[in-house]
């Protein structure tokens, strides 16, 4: 049978060998490996890059899990290629690669990386928004799979198949449809555009390491859950991890906007194969920017928002200011510095900053 959903739990730690092994089975209980991965393709491993962080952090897909996949490729007879874009490449992507293990996953696999910032842009039209796409994404590979990792977002509240789609938008793209997108529920309109863009073959979960609480990034709970999850349908995917980690899978913005335009299967008509048991996992509350209005927009927002404060880890480097989509940041006597009345929320200096020095004061005394 074919199972929509395939989840196995019960990893202690990061075993290549053991992981190739999992993976090769759940893949086959999935329906197999999809077309575009028989000897002579190409195929494309998009992973979470999030931040320049050691996978022992917990922020990024494993690389144990990455090489694990392109070595079943390589077993294949497939061309494999690692990449993705993260949000604040400003030292080069490279530091990123060797930070987060990919270089010595593609090392160890014969996988080679591929820039998506060097590899240049198209510009591309979906459902009437225009969005400037990495052309790996877009050409000279056979298959592409999503390589996602389930961890919290304070803006989004769970990050798993669908949001790992933003990464096919090379640079401050990115901190551009933040901008235009001031609340989640508008960001997860994008979401679901990428994510048709993405056309990923296969999507596979690294749950081994998670986050919750303050995620994605330095503020969000290291905690171990030791799963993995496999599935052809990346809606259908987020939908069941959602529901086991305790938020009902129309909860999350991502999946309703997705659903909304026949994407995956109604919840009841999913099939999954194996199951994981989350005890007291942390997601963020809905963000308050989601229950006002449009046309009140700008003004509501400024009378509710608290913005951002950088706290005495800063160091001044200037990656928060860089990355920010509406230069809402300063660097003042040494440290960053967030103007309120042009902040959006969009939570990329928390995302970004190596130092995890900024603090987040959420009105109605959440924080």
């Amino acid at each position: 049978m074919k199972y929509d959903v395939v989840v196995q739990d019960g990893f202690g730690f990061y075993c290549t060998k053991k992981i190739k092994q999992a993976i090769s089975s759940m893949v086959e209980s999935s329906g197999g490996w999809p077309e575009g991965t028989s000897r002579g393709s190409r195929v494309l491993l998009k992973v979470n890059m999030l931040s320049a962080k050691h996978p022992s952090r917990g922020i990024t897909t494993h690389p144990a899990v990455v090489a694990a996949v392109a070595s079943l490729l390589q077993d294949r007879g497939c061309a494999v290629a690692i990449g993705d874009s993260p949000g604040g490449a400003v030292k080069g992507v490279e530091r990123y690669w060797k930070n987060c293990g990919f270089r010595a996953a593609a090392e160890v696999s014969g996988a080679e990386m591929v820039s998506f910032e060097g590899s240049g842009s198209k510009r591309i039209d979906k459902h009437g928004r225009e969005y400037d796409i990495a052309l790996p994404i877009l050409e000279g590979y056979d298959c592409r799979i999503n390589l996602s990792k389930f961890k919290t977002h304070m803006y989004t509240r769970l990050t798993n198949a669908l949001k790992n789609s933003f990464g096919i938008v090379p640079g401050l793209g990115k901190a551009m449809l933040h901008m235009r997108s001031p609340r989640p529920v508008d960001l997860a309109v994008n979401i679901v555009d990428l994510y048709e863009t993405a056309d990923f073959a296969l999507h596979i979960t690294d749950g081994i390491l998670c986050l919750d609480g303050r995620g994605p990034s330095t503020d969000g709970r290291r905690r171990h859950e030791g799963f993995l999850a496999v599935s052809r349908d990346g809606v259908c995917l987020d939908m069941v991890l959602s529901q086991m980690a305790g938020l009902p899978w129309d909860h999350l913005d991502s999946n309703v906007e997705a659903r909304s335009r026949g994407l995956g299967k109604p919840f009841e008509e999913i099939t999954v194969l194996g199951s994981h048991e989350f005890k007291d996992f942390d997601i963020p509350a809905r963000s308050y920017l989601n229950y006002i209005p449009p046309w009140l927009g700008s003004v509501a927002r400024l009378l509710l928002r608290t913005a951002p404060v950088a706290n005495s880890r800063c160091t001044g480097c200037g990656v928060c200011k860089r990355a920010c989509p509406v230069n809402a940041i300063e660097i003042k006597n040494g440290r960053a510095k967030m103007k309120k009345g042009t902040c959006i929320m969009c939570l990329c200096c928390h995302e970004l900053c190596p130092e995890n020095a900024i603090d987040l004061k959420l009105p109605f005394g959440r924080s």
